[in-house]
């Protein structure tokens, strides 16, 4: 699935370097780049809008004015803010709306890849018609199992790891290609894949090639 993807931000580098940020998800596609609450509706009513990342502050505009708006007309567009102010008051007010998280500049390409994760796992859990206890704990973030994680493995690190194997998982990987792609040193992939064999997510094939060097190489399981 492919989902449509629309950035309100008025620093056109800042928008810039977000849409690069996103364009590396092969499943979301970039729409447009506003800097107007005008310029947003207009492009929700013409478009089904998955998921807008926004500025708080727009010039004239401002973001959570703009997402009470949309609330407003029924729209149940996903968003993610970015703002250069941690003021909780506006956090506890874009997230009563229904923001799903909330990124304070300057952040990381990790961070954003965080919240994007979170966006794609929301979604793969409303899409079903029925849903079971562990799904809801899944979806409001409550992760009954947390504990019995190796030491060592942490949660985000691990989902970015795995939903990436999951989308690419008709190639093999190696931890030096799977580094390239998602900025984590080999020796700490390493730990996570071996993690992920151990509990059946992944298959493990080892090469020997033409020196007889041992490389593993790992398959999401189908």
């Amino acid at each position: 699935m492919i989902y449509k993807v629309l950035i309100v931000e008025d620093d056109p580098m800042v928008a810039s370097i977000n849409k690069i940020f996103l364009e590396k998800y092969s499943n979301l596609e970039v729409i447009d780049i506003v800097k107007s609450e005008a310029a947003v509706l207009e492009v929700l009513e013409k478009t089904k809008i998955d998921l807008i990342l926004c500025d708080v502050y727009l010039g004239e505009s401002n973001g959570i004015e703009i997402l009470k708006k949309i609330r407003n007309k029924n729209i149940l567009t996903d968003i993610i803010f970015i703002t250069a102010l941690n003021e909780s008051n506006k956090i506890k007010e874009a997230i009563a709306f229904g923001a799903i998280d909330f990124l304070i500049k300057p952040y990381s390409q990790n961070r954003l890849d965080s919240a994007i994760i979170k966006f794609f796992k929301k979604n793969e859990i409303l899409i079903k018609s029925v849903m079971i206890q562990e799904e809801y704990d899944e979806y409001f973030a409550f992760d009954s199992n947390q504990l019995e994680f190796p030491k060592g493995i942490n949660k985000k690190t691990l989902d970015k790891i795995e939903f990436f194997l999951n989308e690419n998982r008709k190639k093999w990987w190696n931890a030096n290609k799977l580094s390239e792609h998602l900025n984590i040193s080999t020796v700490t992939l390493n730990k996570y894949l071996k993690y992920l064999v151990s509990i059946n997510k992944l298959i493990i094939n080892t090469s020997y090639g033409e020196i007889g060097r041992p490389e593993n190489f790992y398959k999401y399981q189908n």
